[in-house]
């Protein structure tokens, strides 16, 4: 069985901020403070509009998906990360922003997700890491995320 999400992860401040700007945008509650923003179709073509420039060494962002990021680290922290794995192999990728500067990011390894969500303070447990403790892996993929969970409004 596989796994595929690829979304960004932020505050319900930054989000609320700019979710009248975006058709598209959807906020689910992840954990404490942390909404997640899963990247639909719909979303990524509202962002992309003909035009993507897509940023090495990931496979779904687009420079205006960077950007958006950029723009919510100006409230509080943000990432975007995109993991995909199928029967045991795959990838993340991770890219953390503060005020705009990038803080953190690492590609290609089986702990970016983990470090990313340390930069958003989440704290492990002692049964869980931090892709656990938010319960990322609730939902299969990033489709799934968006049928089966409440948006926020």
């Amino acid at each position: 069985m596989g796994y595929y999400f690829n979304g960004i992860l932020t505050s319900m401040e930054a989000w609320t901020t700019y979710k009248a700007k975006y058709e598209h945008l959807c906020a689910i509650e992840l954990y404490q403070h942390i909404v997640a923003i899963p990247i639909s179709d719909d979303f990524y073509d509202e962002l992309n509009n003909e035009q993507a420039v897509k940023v090495q060494n990931y496979d779904y962002l687009i420079e205006s998906i960077k950007q958006l990021c950029s723009d919510f680290s100006m409230i509080s922290r943000t990432a975007y990360i995109e993991v995909e794995y199928f029967g045991g192999v795959g990838t993340q990728n991770a890219i953390v922003w503060d005020a705009t500067h990038i803080i953190f990011e690492d590609t290609s390894s089986e702990h970016a997700v983990n470090k990313a969500l340390q930069q958003l303070g989440v704290v492990r447990t002692d049964d869980h890491d931090e892709f656990d403790t938010v319960k990322l892996g609730r939902h299969r993929s990033t489709e799934r995320w968006l049928k089966e969970e409440k948006h926020l409004q």
